[in-house]
């Protein structure tokens, strides 16, 4: 199936993007690795008679160390984050998480920008960038503005985004001394399938109690999603029982919807083992 016509605009600059965002409005998206962008258009699915390609804006790609922090570039691809030595030694969980979609060629396509604001329920990166508390830095057509990525998803294909902003970068802190964090995707398709769901969570110990804990969702809800309320594990032991509290928690937090991938009470039940498996893996280092 062919793309219906369209027109290409190739800025040179951030600003020139944005001012064509403005101009152009509703009838324009940027267009990034295409990875979604372009199947949508084939399936019909959406239509955009103006499209904005950012592969000629230079500086976009990096993934830089900053202190015991990442910077990466909107524009840098997932698997350039899956193989980077920075990102493998700091933050295994999210180099795991962009070696999971899709596949090695989608993956050497699509980018950390146009992942993230796409904003599918479904994304593996978004949960470990909510447990890293990850920001994201927004370009403007007058200025910039950096947004918490716990603020940055309104709802299911819905943004922070102001019209003729444009994310350009991802800003990671450095992580707790002595934190571990995981990723887990379940797929009940085929392994390079949208996850069913995904759980990424971040565990301190001191000892052998609990010092903080995160959590974050995908799949789950109509926006990735992170836990609140688990404040209450500090100083904890990871019980059988503790778990079973967790678990609750994050039961009245989600709202699976039903797909192909499984029901509401499927994804549920889903839900409560991976929490526990990401914790209890964590626990054993």
């Amino acid at each position: 199936m062919t793309i219906p016509e369209f027109e290409l605009l190739r800025p040179r600059t951030l600003g020139e993007a944005s001012e064509l965002l403005l101009k152009h409005g509703d009838e324009a998206r940027l267009l990034a690795g295409g990875t979604t962008l372009v199947i949508l258009m084939k399936q019909r699915t959406a239509y955009y008679p103006h499209l904005i390609d950012l592969q000629a804006i230079a500086g976009l790609d990096h993934i830089t160390a900053d202190g015991g922090g990442i910077r990466i570039g909107a524009m840098a691809t997932p698997r350039a984050v899956e193989c980077s030595p920075i990102i493998r030694n700091r933050f295994p969980a999210l180099a795991d998480a962009c070696g999971k979609i899709g596949n090695v060629r989608i993956r050497a396509t699509a980018t950390v920008g146009g992942n993230l604001a796409h904003a599918d329920y479904r994304l593996d990166p978004p949960p470990v960038f909510l447990i890293l508390r990850a920001e994201l830095v927004l370009a403007g057509p007058s200025q910039s503005r950096t947004v918490p990525i716990k603020d940055f998803y309104r709802g299911l294909y819905e943004t922070a985004l102001e019209p003729g902003e444009i994310l350009v970068e991802v800003r990671i802190p450095t992580a707790p001394t002595g934190s571990r964090t995981l990723y887990l995707k379940f797929s009940s398709l085929s392994a390079n399938d949208w996850p069913c769901l995904g759980v990424a969570a971040l565990l301190r110990l001191s000892g052998n109690r609990c010092d903080e804990l995160r959590l974050a969702v995908s799949g789950l809800a109509m926006k990735p999603l992170l836990i609140q309320g688990l404040e209450f594990v500090r100083n904890e032991a990871i019980t059988d029982s503790l778990l079973d509290e967790i678990t609750r928690i994050v039961d009245q937090q989600i709202s699976p919807i039903t797909d192909l991938r499984g029901s509401e009470w499927y994804k549920r039940e889903m839900a409560r083992v991976f929490v526990k498996r990401a914790i209890r893996e964590l626990e054993k280092g």
